[in-house]
């Protein structure tokens, strides 16, 4: 006989009430985003400023550093000290040369440089920064220096202030209790023997440049501290300030038409000049 077929079990039918749920999910990125790495942070944040003592701090190590001249041959302090004063000595480039050879350029001191108006014996460079970069460069043979490295030694040669004299004032007039020979110097020097003409009180130099019969036209430096900055003139022709005194009032009483000074006159101009 013939089997009957199985009935067909029918698939049950989903129930409306049965609807899946589905829950969105937020990623988690986009509520706690990765901090980037370290090297991608230093690479997009700036650099702490440094205040003005370091950065003047940062300055003094360069001012000693050789490796800013070409082959480590120099420093600044080599010619300046680092204390920023002259060692005296008059150069043609790294080369020291005898005093009074015309084309030596005798070293100046730094103290009080933040002070002046126009830099270089020739009064080339109108900024600190162009001096400085100037005398790296040309001088030293250097590699072009880096604004973070010109700023630090910006900020290092403006902290050197002229040393303080006792018998005279911040305006450049005698104290009361400076002595005879400097109050009458104080006099010939506004007075006859026409220093303030040039040396203008009281940074005691003047942007200009003047041609003293000494080689062409040169810078008119400041007499600050100048009992220290032997030998003078641009070329270190004159060994001693009484010297130097005396070749510049003669030099003014030429072009003026005036007197010469006598010796007790030199010797007070030179107290006064000696003073500042």
């Amino acid at each position: 006989m013939a089997r009957k077929p199985k009935p067909m079990q029918s698939e049950p039918m989903p129930s409306k009430t049965a609807q899946p749920t589905t829950v969105p999910v937020t990623p988690v990125a986009a509520e706690n985003p990765l901090a980037p790495p370290t090297t991608v942070g230093a690479a997009v944040t700036p650099p702490a400023q440094l205040s003005e003592a370091e950065l003047a701090a940062k300055g003094l190590e360069l001012f000693n550093d050789a490796s800013l001249s070409g082959g480590n041959k120099a420093s600044c302090a080599t010619c300046h000290f680092s204390t920023g004063h002259t060692n005296n000595k008059t150069y043609v480039g790294l080369d020291v040369v005898a005093d009074g050879d015309p084309n030596g350029r005798n070293t100046p001191t730094l103290w009080g440089v933040g002070e002046r108006a126009v830099f270089g014996w020739a009064g080339q460079a109108a900024t600190l920064e162009d001096s400085i970069r100037g005398i790296i460069v040309n001088r030293m043979k250097g590699a072009e220096p880096s604004k973070e490295s010109l700023a630090a030694l910006v900020a290092y040669v403006r902290t050197l202030n002229y040393p303080k004299n006792w018998q005279v004032k911040d305006d450049g007039t005698p104290s009361a209790d400076a002595s005879a020979a400097v109050k009458r110097g104080y006099d010939l020097y506004v007075g006859d023997g026409g220093c303030g003409t040039c040396h203008q009180l009281p940074s005691f130099d003047k942007k200009s440049k003047d041609d003293i019969g000494t080689g062409g036209k040169f810078k008119v430096p400041t007499l600050h501290a100048a009992a220290s900055t032997a030998p003078y003139f641009h070329d270190g022709r004159t060994a001693s300030l009484r010297d130097a005194v005396k070749l510049m009032w003669e030099f003014y009483a030429k072009k003026m038409e005036s007197r010469l000074p006598t010796e007790a006159e030199l010797d007070d101009l030179t107290a006064y000049v000696g003073a500042l």
